[in-house]
């Protein structure tokens, strides 16, 4: 399959998984948040999870939120929450589902870059977050979110990468046999598969993820890179790259991508880490 064919099935796929009217007027969400959104961290500081209901909004200030639309399972969303004073607390809910992540800021500030480990058995069409800022007394209005969900595979050994504009970023995977795993070579022999491509030659998909997956991963070394294959005339590119291994801690590597891109092919692209599957 071509990359711009892949991106009229992802277009396809995306349309699918948008919510009806009748479920955005319910906003249901079939499971607590916890089984849903594995974390939520602001840089260096974690979320503290609460199983009930996220407070009700008071006298805080009102959240602007900007987040993707498009999210995957086991991936990691970026998300900029803002606020029309300073804050220093965020609240992260899900409309109609109880359980809520409570970032406590060490210092005030007017916005705050997040970032959302969404869980691997993530069986929703969408995910409708909410954001509230405020302080430890109080919190403001919330803003709802929603984002569609597209399914990909997670396996033993997962690695994927969300990103922020509307640019082409190639996800590459090599593994321990030395085999390639990226849009050029889709499949490889030890069962490597990429199945989410975005964004190709910047017929722009609004997916902005890719994800490179191991139903049965051999052992031994992996390296994980990352390509800018076009600008697509985006100043800058933002991502999150995650990895996913089979009773290991996720890991997640950030940074941000400049200049028109490479389009690079095999072995192109930064290194991004390496990691050992025994």
């Amino acid at each position: 399959m071509s990359r711009l064919t892949l991106s009229f099935v992802l277009f396809a796929a995306v349309s699918a998984c948008m919510p009806s009217d009748e479920e955005e007027e319910t906003g249901e969400q079939l499971a607590e948040l916890a089984e849903l959104v594995c974390g939520v961290n602001a840089g260096a500081v974690d979320g503290t999870y609460h199983t009930d209901f996220a407070p009700e909004a008071s006298n805080g200030p009102t959240a602007t939120v900007t987040s993707p639309a498009v999210v995957i399972n086991g991936g990691t969303a970026q998300a900029t929450v803002a606020g029309s004073d300073r804050f220093s607390r965020v609240v992260v809910g899900v409309a109609g589902s109880p359980g809520y992540y409570d970032v406590a800021l060490p210092d005030a500030a007017d916005s705050v870059d997040l970032q959302l480990s969404l869980c691997q058995d993530l069986a929703l069409p969408t995910l409708d977050l909410t954001y509230a800022v405020g302080t430890s007394a109080s919190v403001g209005e919330y803003e709802e979110q929603p984002a569609a969900i597209i399914e990909v595979g997670t396996g033993e050994v997962q690695v994927s990468v969300s990103w922020d504009t509307d640019s082409d970023v190639d996800l590459h995977v090599t593994d321990p046999a030395g085999d390639e795993v990226y849009y050029g070579q889709t499949v490889v022999d030890s069962s490597g598969m990429l199945d989410l491509d975005s964004n190709p030659g910047c017929n722009i998909d609004g997916v902005n993820n890719e994800n490179i997956t191991w139903s049965a991963a051999p052992q031994g070394d992996y390296t994980v890179r990352l390509d800018y294959f076009k600008s697509c005339d985006v100043e800058a590119t933002s991502y999150v790259v995650t990895v996913q291994r089979m009773d290991e801690p996720v890991e997640t590597f950030s940074g941000e991508l400049t200049g028109d891109g490479d389009e690079g092919g095999a072995g192109a692209g930064i290194d991004i880490t390496s990691f050992t599957v025994e």
